[in-house]
């Protein structure tokens, strides 16, 4: 119901803004209309770019660099993703090979990677909330 309301006060305010350009006002027009809607409209925009810290956690503890992707984080999706099978590897050579010293190596890059992305996607979906409310211009409370 919400997007329902959202979709129909953007279409309102789309048709009334070229309705405005056909009388020949519209910047007036459009700065007028636009003023009580954009809270409502802005609000709906930040809940449609909202990314849910835990569910970024719970992607992430699933797959390695799952969350970072979900919130939209490349880099350290890659990252992750890369350490994890690189250590994933170097564990298994080590294994076989009946090298110790390998193994431990492989154990501790694939605990780095999984630990880089199991603070790194939480963490980017709660900065990337923050600083879409400061470009929204939406309450903290939200």
């Amino acid at each position: 119901m919400k997007r329902f309301y959202s979709l129909a006060l953007l279409l309102s305010c789309s048709l009334s803004a070229l309705h405005a350009r056909a009388d020949g006002d519209a910047p007036s027009a459009l700065a007028e209309l636009g003023s009580p809607y954009a809270p409502v409209l802005r609000a709906q925009y930040y809940e449609h770019l909202f990314k849910h810290p835990w569910r970024a956690l719970g992607y992430e503890l699933l797959a390695p660099g799952a969350g970072n992707f979900y919130v939209g984080l490349q880099a350290p999706a890659a990252i992750t993703l890369g350490a994890s099978l690189i250590g994933a590897s170097i564990t298994v050579a080590g294994a076989l090979r009946d090298r110790p010293a390998l193994l431990w190596s492989g154990v501790s890059l694939l605990a780095a990677g999984r630990a880089y992305g199991l603070v790194s996607a939480p963490v980017g979906a709660v900065l990337l909330n923050a600083a879409f409310r400061q470009q929204l211009g939406v309450s903290a409370s939200y």
